[in-house]
């Protein structure tokens, strides 16, 4: 099963002061170890970058240049495929903003799970399981429970 990665597993999986350190970061084992095919988005690593390097948002922030170097080492990893959204992803993020009634940051789950689809990911690994139960196409899995 194809299996997006959402943001909240890379930050706990580089965050030393996570409770949930060791099970994320053995999910981004067994993706570089084919044990899993997993996948990210640009706007996964992007929204990374901005959690880790802020003090309000983990215990331990990183600096610039250790959460610069780690995302560029993700993205470029050849072990976890990278997907795209398509010129099509904005019709449908808003499409489904408008029956979803999103509004502010909860635009970029819609993204994500728009994104997935798109290009043929059936579940989403995500602690954060009610920023995508309302997307009837794609598998919510947490992987902390």
């Amino acid at each position: 099963m194809k299996i997006l990665l959402d943001t909240n597993i890379l930050v706990h999986a580089y965050n030393k002061s996570s409770p949930k350190q060791k099970q994320a970061s053995k999910i981004i084992r067994q993706a570089i170890h084919g044990e899993i095919e997993a996948y990210l988005t640009a706007q996964v690593i992007y929204e990374f970058f901005a959690v880790v390097t802020d003090n309000r948002r983990v215990e331990k922030p990183m600096g610039l240049d250790e959460a610069a170097d780690l995302c560029l080492d993700l993205w470029e990893c050849r072990e976890i495929e990278k997907v795209n959204p398509t010129m099509l992803t904005p019709n449908e993020v808003f499409k489904l903003a408008k029956e979803q009634k999103l509004t502010k940051s909860r635009i970029f789950d819609c993204i994500i799970a728009v994104t997935a689809k798109e290009n043929k990911i059936g579940a989403v690994y995500t602690e954060n399981v009610g920023d995508f139960e309302k997307y009837d196409f794609i598998k919510v899995l947490n992987p902390f429970q």
